[in-house]
């Protein structure tokens, strides 16, 4: 309401960034050890994957590409590009790799990312397919979706309910703020 009385706050990206990698990092740290309990005691799956809670860098990855195909939905193509080349150098330092490699692995993500989505045409889904994928997920299928090699839609629907959790809002957060580059 007060936002449409005295206008909207203005901010850069370069403001946002420190909080946005802040708390999708510790969203990551904190909600990966759950997702791996999720999917280890998964009762759709003939075994378990056997997930360890801190073996979360791919996690951090998709979340991350993930977070930034986002910025597409919600900014102009070239908003969303000077968006990431803010984002991505303080991911990148975030994931604690090097940071040429970090860099790589992140874009490459984004197109693993991006090629799932133009089949799902679905970020969440896309997302939730990359965990499946990534984490070899397949494997612990009951007989008959490992050889459709396509995840058990309970598993599905579960996991991406979690995921979307993981997108930072921008629909709530461009109701209070005015975003540039």
């Amino acid at each position: 309401m007060f936002s449409k009385l005295f206008g909207k706050k203005k901010k850069t990206i370069t403001e946002i960034a420190p909080d946005y990698v802040r708390i999708i990092t510790e969203s990551t740290a904190e909600g990966f050890p759950i997702i791996a309990e999720l999917l280890n005691e998964e009762m759709e799956f003939a075994k378990s994957p056997h997930i360890e809670a801190d073996s979360n860098l791919w996690f951090r990855y998709i979340v991350f590409a993930g977070n930034l195909l986002n910025l597409e939905t919600y900014f102009s193509p070239e908003d969303a590009d000077a968006f990431k080349q803010v984002l991505i150098p303080q991911i990148t330092q975030s994931l604690g790799a090097d940071p040429e490699t970090a860099d790589s692995i992140l874009v490459d993500y984004m197109d693993f990312l991006r090629n799932l989505n133009k089949t799902q045409k679905n970020l969440v889904f896309s997302m939730g397919m990359a965990i499946f994928k990534k984490y070899e997920l397949n494997d612990y299928q009951t007989e008959h979706f490992q050889k459709l090699n396509s995840p058990n839609p309970k598993v599905m629907k579960e996991l991406t309910e979690i995921i979307a959790l993981f997108l930072w809002n921008w629909k709530a957060y461009l109701e209070i703020y005015k975003v540039s580059a």
